[in-house]
């Protein structure tokens, strides 16, 4: 079964998106980017699914920590606000961003791993 690590500050969406997953993927749950980081000392994924804007820092802030430490996964960048043009940066970044409200949300995991 693939693992993702999902990675979101917001209890009630991580929850609510871990359950939606799980039917489908391993789940490994994370509240921030230095959470992120520990879990993935540990455990190998086949995705990062993170959102945008955490206490800790940011899903990018992320990326850049897994690309320092050579982790190479596909990397999935979420956020509420599609209005910051985290698309674009995304793009520039060689990852896929996804509106946490998208109806093919899914989908497009499913596309990438």
């Amino acid at each position: 079964m693939k693992r993702i690590l999902l990675v979101d500050d917001d209890e009630t969406f991580r929850y609510a998106l871990s359950e939606l997953l799980s039917k489908e993927f391993e789940v490994l749950k994370s509240f921030g980017v230095k959470d992120a980081l520990e879990k993935l000392k540990k455990d190998s994924v086949d995705l990062i699914c993170s959102d945008y804007n955490m206490r800790d820092g940011t899903g990018l802030d992320l990326l850049h920590s897994c690309r320092e430490r050579n982790i190479s996964v596909p990397f999935m960048l979420m956020s509420s606000d599609g209005s910051n043009n985290l698309s674009i940066k995304a793009g520039l970044y060689g990852i896929t961003f996804c509106e946490k409200a998208d109806c093919e949300f899914l989908d497009k995991i499913r596309a990438m791993i």
